[in-house]
């Protein structure tokens, strides 16, 4: 590294604002430029424990470098000629447009960074760009009756695991769409007075919903001694060992219900998702006790 790079380098350090740490930097940065603070974001993700966001981020720049050819480019050249090539190139992949828009918009999200911690210039590389999400018109789900279907598939010769997805895919829908991430956050302490409640992970919001005997019987299949979990799949006691085993028993949960839906020839493929579709779709239509 030459002498002029390591000043400008040196001179970018990790400072307190009143609203919390930020990046300051000196006039050029020229050693210094949007993947380097990327990344930067990156670690600050995993620092705060948010493991999935912190990956994604990371597969976001890593698509982003491979339309640069490089490993990084100087903030001084990330202008619009730049977002506009980048979102043609990323068009000729033949991606979706959501998918597309995800791209941009996550470097966007780091860009107004970059500019709130003074080391991008406040203009907008982004200008003209509809990056929004479209709502798909039709989204899969299943009806009443596949669900029914699926409940009632005879799974002696499958595997546990096939077994535990099915039984996951359920208790999401008869929970009225519960995430999975709180699925296995619940414990007995949860259930009281014939009511689950419980504090979605995401939101922050209470919820409470009955109790029902379809939710209490797959409970009942993974109980074990020494724990209250429900369905004690994340036992770990670090957050960042608690992430990676719930990010592999999705993995595993998915692939599974993925088999499942060409069992149940559905056309499109099963997954969790779909099972909060399946309620959401549902809810106009048919109560609880249909399902059960």
């Amino acid at each position: 590294m030459d002498n002029n790079n390591q000043k400008n380098v040196q001179t970018a350090t990790l400072t307190l604002s009143p609203h919390g740490e930020s990046w300051r930097g000196a006039e050029g940065l020229e050693g210094f430029g949007f993947i380097a603070y990327a990344n930067s974001r990156v670690e600050k993700l995993r620092d705060e424990g948010r493991y999935d966001a912190a990956i994604k981020l990371k597969k976001y720049l890593r698509k982003f470098i491979t339309y640069l050819g490089k490993n990084e480019v100087p903030f001084k050249d990330f202008d619009a000629l730049l977002m506009r090539n980048y979102h043609t190139w990323l068009k000729n992949q033949e991606l979706g447009r959501n998918t597309i828009s995800l791209y941009i918009r996550n470097l966007k999200r780091v860009y107004k960074l970059a500019v709130n911690d003074g080391l991008a210039a406040d203009s907008n590389p982004f200008e003209g760009m509809d990056v929004s999400y479209r709502v798909k018109k039709e989204r899969n789900g299943l009806t009443l009756d596949e669900v029914k279907r699926l409940r009632d598939l005879d799974l002696s010769g499958e595997s546990e695991m096939t077994v535990f997805a099915r039984d996951i895919f359920l208790f999401t829908v008869y929970a009225r769409g519960m995430r999975s991430d709180d699925i296995f956050r619940l414990t007995r302490k949860n259930i009281k007075n014939g009511q689950l409640t419980y504090r979605q992970h995401v939101t922050g919001k209470e919820i409470s919903i009955p109790w029902e005997p379809a939710l209490q019987e797959i409970a009942d299949r993974y109980r074990q001694k020494g724990t209250s979990l429900l369905f004690p799949v994340v036992t770990a006691k670090s957050p960042h060992e608690q992430w990676k085993q719930y990010d592999a028993i999705l993995h595993r949960i998915n692939y599974s219900l993925k088999k499942l839906g060409e069992m149940m020839e559905l056309g499109y493929p099963l997954n969790l998702t779909v099972a909060r579709h399946s309620w959401e779709s549902m809810t106009k239509s048919v109560s609880i006790s249909d399902l059960l």
